[in-house]
């Protein structure tokens, strides 16, 4: 529990999170597919340090609030489409959650894995701390 994730299972979260994030910028997203990115955005959350300072959780915010808005414009009838800023955000969370999978302990994911699952059955508020204004 105290090693790192295998190198194949590190190798496979990473290609699922990647090919997501792809089919989604090709223009065949859905629903699913931004759900599975702010998964991967909440797991990122989970994992970063404790000690995170509002600079450093402006990624996580700037991420979620670009998923938020690709949300409602689809729910207006567009296309489940990022704007070219809201991919540069989901690509930075993306190379950030795969060094993560790439040093994490495994014991530290699997608790990460179990409060992303509490998040998902429970109320449904962000994880993540609102921007300050």
């Amino acid at each position: 529990m105290l090693l790192p994730l295998s190198t194949e299972n590190v190798r496979a979260l990473s290609l699922e999170n990647h090919l997501v994030f792809a089919t989604v910028r090709a223009g065949r997203g859905d629903s699913d597919q931004i759900a599975n990115l702010l998964r991967i955005v909440y797991m990122a959350f989970y994992l970063r340090q404790e000690t995170a300072s509002g600079a450093e959780l402006d990624v996580y915010q700037q991420t979620e609030a670009a998923l938020a808005a690709c949300i409602d414009r689809a729910e207006q009838g567009s296309p489940w489409l990022l704007l070219d800023s809201e991919q540069m955000a989901v690509g930075r969370i993306l190379v950030l959650h795969d060094e993560q999978l790439a040093a994490v302990p495994k014991h530290r994911y699997l608790a990460a894995w179990d409060r992303l699952q509490r998040f998902v059955t429970g109320s449904g508020r962000s994880p993540i701390p609102a921007r300050e204004r």
